[in-house]
């Protein structure tokens, strides 16, 4: 894993266990559906930009390549989005 999926996955897990107590399953689950805005069971682009925000991965000038760079990285089914099954395989 190379160091800026290493520091994406250490923020993200800070990022559930301030809003849900733990870095669980469960409360990834959770994290999951809070930045599914519209609830298609997917996270697009804008989506992930609120979670890398809140999660405090880049800035306004770094965040749209972090976007690029991660849904390149974790999108197995091309769709432009990351799914569940996705999500949960990069982040647990």
């Amino acid at each position: 894993m190379s160091r800026e999926q290493e520091e994406l996955v250490q923020k993200v897990k800070a990022l559930m266990t301030r809003k849900f107590g733990s870095a669980g399953p469960e409360a990834m689950r959770k994290l999951f559906d809070a930045y599914d805005r519209d609830g298609d069971g997917n996270i697009d682009a804008r989506d992930l930009e609120g979670l890398l925000k809140d999660a405090g991965v880049g800035n306004g000038l770094t965040r749209g390549a972090w976007i690029k760079g991660i849904i390149s990285a974790m999108d197995e089914s091309g769709d432009k989005r990351i799914d569940w099954a996705e999500f949960s395989k990069a982040v647990g």
